[in-house]
């Protein structure tokens, strides 16, 4: 009498129950219908009872489980969601729960109720390999799965494909692009037993294998060479592609794909390419739209590469922990925060890519222009190498006589005003001049054409030219020829208090070589209320004060010591930074001014050829200037 009753249990009609499996089919229920009042949020969580954990869900409560594994009539939590009497989740939540849902639950529950950590904590494993009844039609573990599926389902695999509709399978998978007739006909008459492997080794030393496999990457990294927002305008982020598309093709192994993309500019003695690969980072949108916050938008770039590289690398949904705690992923409020620091220390504008790339830029020579410039470098240190010391100095000045001639003209976009000094202090873009406050102003030929002469005593006035606050990028160029004795405020724009907001750019911290000869620092100071909110950056360097020097300050409009770089005769020149602690607004209604008597040291020297810009220059810029 049994054996017809077990018999019966094995029939088509009452097959097995498929195996549930907890994060696939349990997991998303509970967090749809029960998490809002038994998960992770202290706030609102009702009964003590929490379900996106272990402990929640097993722990004796007293002389009742919420689940007992392998009993399901026993277990509180499958007796509350099918009653009929104070049903869970209630009526009043808004939630509802399937009777398909509640089967689900059924049977993972009398299956033993295997609990599983997040996916994204549990190491890969390779699965067994599943025992099939055709034991002919596989011909690797991968195929096993596959018909192993196909008989759970009562399907039969289907025809095995022709040479040419396999090539061209292949083809796409591996390079996303179909096989030329060229390439069908050779296969086609290849009848080797390899032929199949040898086409698909050909395949992968293909180019376009590392764009077929990029493809994915870089829809993870939000790749476009576009800014995106409302204008969407052209950035050049096609170098960063090419990285990828190359590390593929070169099989670079993936915790060197990993380091490189998320820190390659932080390796000791990084390389150009490491540089390159950091731009996983430098993917997120960027906005400049007129009126717009910079400080917002700062930090909409912070969320973005916390979210990007926590979603690529992680396999977490982070973005959602920014508002608060996650509903699914085991992350706090707090624990997104903590890894949203790591990238809110990069010294960036919130409103930048008006021009093209958001600065910092890495400029990148062809090949052929680098083997251009190794060349040139190794016949200027062949010429440096066996040139006298004299004759290298008499080259030198009258190299300085002739330099501006030869030079490329100097940038023209974004210069917001230019003051020559040509025997006057107008501005030759705005025609607006300048006062003579006091004193007198001689001007002469200099190096930079003409050059106004101030003996110390003079004050000069240019209104409101170089008018930008702490979130505006701006550079000041001058050439300067310092004669006193002592530290001086080449040109400011400040006002006259004791905590004074503006910003000036000086000579200071004299050193005495000789009886006259006296070496400078530069230092440029961006004031909101000096000292306490400022930032003061200065070279380590001084300055020799034997003729003129020209000077560039590039500021990026971060309020960071940082985005302040000081260039000297058109090169950069390392710095340090004595403050940095700006906060709140810069911009001030005094004037830019040039020997102002509160500046604490009257400015006695030559200056020439002054221009203020709305933007930063990069390098060979500042070498033109």
């Amino acid at each position: 009498m049994c054996l017809p009753a077990l018999a019966a249990l094995q029939t088509p009609s009452n097959p097995p129950e498929k195996p549930v499996d907890f994060n696939r089919d349990i997991r998303p229920i509970l967090s749809d219908t029960c998490f809002a009042c038994h998960g992770p949020e202290e706030d609102g969580r009702q009964g003590n009872l929490r379900l996106d954990t272990k402990e929640g869900v097993f722990t004796d409560r007293g002389g009742y489980q919420i689940i007992v594994p392998g009993n399901s009539t026993a277990s509180r939590l499958y007796q509350r969601i099918s009653a009929t009497q104070r049903r869970m989740p209630p009526a009043s939540s808004g939630r509802t729960l399937t009777p398909k849902q509640i089967e689900l639950i059924r049977q993972w529950i009398d299956q033993g109720a295997k609990w599983q950590s997040h996916w994204a904590f549990d190491p890969p494993k390779r699965p067994p390999i599943p025992d099939v009844k055709d034991k002919t039609w596989p011909k690797n573990p991968i195929d096993h799965f596959t018909m192993a599926r196909l008989e759970a389902e009562g399907l039969k695999p289907s025809v095995e494909a022709d040479k040419a509709t396999l090539l061209r399978r292949v083809s796409f998978d591996l390079t996303g692009l179909p096989p030329t007739p060229a390439e069908v006909d050779s296969f086609l008459a290849d009848h080797s037993p390899n032929a199949y492997e040898k086409r698909v080794d050909e395949l992968l030393k293909s180019p376009h294998y590392g764009e077929r496999m990029a493809m994915p990457w870089l829809d993870l990294a939000r790749y476009s060479d576009t800014h995106g927002y409302h204008i969407d305008s052209l950035r050049e982020m096609w170098p960063w592609r090419d990285w990828v598309i190359n590390a593929f093709n070169r099989n670079l192994p993936f915790d060197e794909f990993t380091i490189e993309q998320l820190a390659g500019d932080l390796l000791p003695n990084a390389t150009v390419e490491q540089k390159i690969a950091s731009g996983f980072n430098r993917n997120n949108e960027i906005n400049f739209e007129g009126g717009a916050i910079p400080e917002e938008y700062h930090v909409e770039y912070v969320v973005d590469r916390a979210s990007t590289t926590a979603t690529t690398w992680l396999g977490l949904t982070m973005g959602c922990a920014r508002c608060h705690d996650h509903k699914y992923d085991p992350i706090k409020q707090k624990d997104f925060y903590r890894f949203f620091a790591f990238f809110n220390t990069v010294p960036e504008r919130g409103l930048d890519g008006y021009e093209g790339n958001a600065d910092p830029v890495l400029q990148l020579p062809t090949p052929g222009q680098k083997r251009q410039m190794e060349e040139l470098n190794q016949q200027i240190n062949a010429v440096l190498t066996a040139m006298p010391e004299k004759e290298m100095l008499a080259l030198r000045n009258e190299w300085q006589k002739t330099r501006l001639t030869s030079l490329p003209e100097p940038p023209g976009n974004g210069l917001a005003a230019h003051y020559t000094f040509n025997g006057d202090l107008l501005d030759a873009l705005s025609k607006n001049d300048g006062k003579l406050v006091r004193g007198e102003v001689v001007y002469e030929d200099g190096l930079a054409g003409k050059a106004a002469e101030f003996s110390g005593e003079a004050e000069v006035n240019l209104g409101q030219a170089g008018d930008f606050d702490a979130h505006e990028p701006f550079a000041l160029a001058v050439w300067a020829d310092v004669y006193g004795l002592k530290s001086s405020v080449v040109l400011q724009k400040k006002d006259a208090s004791e905590h004074w907001a503006g910003y000036q750019l000086a000579f200071d911290d004299v050193a005495y070589t000789g009886r006259h000869q006296r070496n400078l620092r530069v230092v440029a100071r961006f004031a909101a209320d000096w000292p306490d909110s400022a930032i003061e950056v200065r070279t380590k360097d001084r300055v020799p004060m034997d003729g003129p020097h020209h000077l560039l300050v590039n500021y990026d409009g971060s309020g960071k010591a940082a985005g302040l770089k000081i260039y000297v005769d058109g090169k950069p020149w390392e710095t340090e930074a004595t403050k940095d602690a700006l906060s709140g607004a810069i911009r001030t209604s005094a004037s830019l001014e040039i020997g102002n008597k509160n500046t604490g040291g009257l400015f006695q020297g030559e200056l020439g050829d002054l221009r203020i810009y709305t933007r930063t220059l990069i390098d060979s810029e500042a070498e033109n200037l």
